[in-house]
């Protein structure tokens, strides 16, 4: 508690109201200064990403004309074929990669891009909170001092004690709810994850950094783990197997044939505050494969 103060002690009041509401301010003033340093760069960042969609019509466009494209350089030629015209379009190609590595980069630019903006957003939402909490807070200071609330004031100036730590610490970890359970043909294990936590927990918690790793392209579904055993190399026919397996347990089971994107579990990165379930892919290859529970494989079985 602040000490009571005689008519006496006034001038010693003003002179201290003064003190802390300058203490105070710089403190606020420093905030929005950092916060608005933050939202210029995250702008910044986002215009960089660019169309997210952009990218994905340039890497289909790619695939559908892999055997019409025509090159000049660094220049790709193709037929828009999401225009109702059909016309030509220009797109650009490193003249040193094949058709379908360019289509590859693009994807993997759409991914970037489309996880970029919803981390970006959440971040430029979050700066201009606390910017707006902050310039609320000088509005309070005024008020403060206009009342001589030292009291207030003080307590905007002293630094925060520090919380002593509970006597036993708990270890918080999101409820995994299991992973279906497959033998591959070639013998190894295969788990897919059931809903977006258990993805995670699969992912991040279970797989190990040479694991593969697999998701249907562009459609919610289980993330899909393939366990090495000591391998160096996934054999094709397990490749295959756990790429339908992927295509099947997502929204993509309706479909005659899906994209299934597949990689290193090392290379699978989670963005931060991101939904659960959501990843982005630092490298990737794609495969072609039609949804399906394959025949040579056994579902052993569901934690």
């Amino acid at each position: 508690m602040v000490p009571e103060r005689n008519k006496s002690d006034g001038d010693d009041l003003l002179a201290e109201v003064e003190q802390l509401s300058a203490v105070a301010r710089r403190k606020f003033a420093t905030q929005i200064a950092k916060q608005q340093r933050l939202i210029t760069n995250l702008r910044g960042d986002l215009k960089k990403h660019g169309d997210p969609e952009r990218w994905k019509r340039y890497g289909d466009l790619l695939l559908a004309n892999a055997a019409n494209a025509v090159r000049n350089g660094d220049h790709i030629t193709v037929v828009d074929y999401f225009d109702t015209s059909t016309p030509s379009l220009e797109i650009a190609g490193d003249v040193n990669r094949s058709i379908s590595e360019v289509a590859e980069d693009y994807f993997r630019r759409y991914t970037k891009a489309r996880n970029g903006l919803k981390v970006i957003g959440d971040r430029l939402a979050a700066a201009e909170k606390a910017m707006s909490d902050a310039h609320a807070m000088l509005g309070k200071i005024d008020e403060a001092v206009a009342s001589a609330n030292i009291e207030f004031l003080s307590s905007l100036v002293a630094p925060k004690q520090k919380s002593r730590p509970p006597s036993r610490k708990r270890k918080i970890e999101a409820a995994f709810k299991g992973a279906r359970r497959f033998v591959s043909s070639d013998g190894l294990e295969v788990l897919v994850g059931k809903k977006a936590v258990d993805n995670d927990y699969l992912t991040f918690r279970i797989a190990r950094s040479l694991d593969l790793w697999l998701h249907a392209a562009d459609h919610p579904g289980s993330h899909v783990v393939v366990r090495i055993s000591g391998r160096k190399e996934i054999p094709n026919t397990t490749l295959l197997e756990a790429a339908q397996l992927a295509a099947f347990y997502s929204d993509a089971r309706s479909q005659g044939k899906a994209a299934v994107r597949y990689t290193q579990k090392k290379f699978v990165n989670k963005p931060k505050r991101s939904a659960p379930g959501l990843v982005s892919l630092a490298s990737f290859k794609t495969i072609l494969v039609e949804p399906q529970v394959p025949k040579g494989v056994k579902l052993v079985g569901a934690d």
